[in-house]
């Protein structure tokens, strides 16, 4: 993977790539919308315990994959308030720890269930 963060545009403003290249032949894993519900489908309270369920549920889909999160090229972090922003922003700082995959943060009306405030997709590569 190469990182971009050219001259010319302004720095990332958390843990993220403007831009990330892949070559060569890869396989590739498209992580669907994952939310912040347990393995017994219990919804996280709060923000905190939900974006962590999140992360949780991503290092399974990638671990299932072969993967890990080093191995995520783009994600989308979900909203639905911007007051969510800096416990979100730090659980995702704790669980990328220093990679910087290409991202984007938007804030939403809403998710599926009225009870989720949190909900994140990612692609990820792994050379073959």
């Amino acid at each position: 993977m190469r990182f971009y963060n050219p001259e010319g545009v302004a720095g990332p403003f958390a843990t993220y790539s403007h831009g990330v290249e892949l070559e060569g032949p890869h396989r590739l894993v498209f992580g669907a919308g994952q939310v912040g519900v347990a393995p017994d489908g219990r919804v996280g309270e709060g923000i905190e315990e939900q974006a962590r369920l999140v992360w949780d549920n991503i290092r399974k889909v990638l671990d299932g994959a072969g993967m890990g999160i080093p191995n995520i090229v783009q994600l989308n972090m979900l909203l639905i308030d911007r007051a969510h922003a800096p416990a979100a922003m730090a659980i995702r700082e704790e669980a990328l720890a220093g990679h910087r995959p290409a991202s984007t943060l938007m804030y939403v009306a809403g998710l599926a269930s009225p009870e989720l405030l949190i909900e994140i997709d990612f692609v990820a590569a792994q050379p073959v």
